[in-house]
């Protein structure tokens, strides 16, 4: 491979202690730029995406926060409540048949 990618958020872990961010979102990211080198790849870097409607869908974070758009957020641990207390998810956020798939295989999905 030549080419790695390290989404944001990759090293997300949370202190045990406080509950905050352990490392930065883009810390992973920074990281593997650092010694791209050494690992013999070239880290591809991409900005977390938001959606903004359905006209637009997704944009890039700095891109909505610049053009001041209102911006419409389901966060990983709020997507996996929902799916376990068989709440709705937004169709913007995870295809209705990925949502049935996740359901059927329950918590074994998230090892």
């Amino acid at each position: 491979a030549t080419h790695f990618i390290i989404g944001r958020d990759m090293a997300g872990t949370k202190s045990t202690i406080t509950g905050d961010d352990f490392y930065g979102a883009y810390d992973a990211q920074e990281l593997g730029k650092k010694f791209e080198a050494e690992l013999g790849m070239t880290v591809t870097h991409y900005e977390n995406m938001v959606y903004v409607g359905e006209e637009e869908g997704y944009v890039q974070e700095s891109i909505a926060k610049a053009q001041g758009k209102k911006v419409v957020k389901l966060s990983g641990t709020e997507f996996r409540r929902r799916l376990r207390a068989n709440e709705d998810i937004p169709e913007w956020f995870a295809f209705k048949s990925v949502v049935d798939i996740l359901r059927k295989a329950g918590d074994s999905a998230f090892c």
